[in-house]
């Protein structure tokens, strides 16, 4: 093998080679873009699902919670008229009790009357 051969052959290798560097370079560069895009295809595609998602569950809290608000009324409610029976039966207890007290000081007041009355009968007397 001569000299021209070798150097023919080495120039042939290099050209071969800077061949294959630009394809791989070009392959590389089309990879990378290929994962970039794959990339933001599936983040907008998470986002999308994400999206959809939150709405679901927006949905079913506003539902969870417009119930809780029902619940939360109709206890109110119920509280409310146990209250109200209450201070109603708290009130008539009241009356009835103040009613009482008067009969017991009228009673109280004509038994002073009465033994005054009496008193003042035995000084006479």
């Amino acid at each position: 093998m001569g000299r021209e051969d070798f150097a023919g052959r080495v120039d042939a290798l290099e050209h071969r080679t800077d061949s294959m560097e630009h394809r791989l370079d070009a392959s590389f560069a089309a990879l990378s873009a290929q994962i970039v895009r794959s990339h933001h295809e599936i983040r907008d595609e998470i986002t999308a699902t994400l999206r959809v998602e939150m709405r679901a569950m927006a949905g079913d809290l506003r539902g969870e919670m417009k119930e809780m608000r029902e619940d939360l009324r109709e206890e109110m409610y119920v509280l409310h008229r146990l209250s109200g029976d209450r201070i109603d039966k708290l009130e008539a207890s009241t009356v009835e009790g103040l009613a009482e007290s008067r009969r017991y000081a009228v009673m109280l007041h004509e038994e002073v009357l009465s033994r005054l009355a009496l008193l003042a009968e035995i000084r006479r007397g």
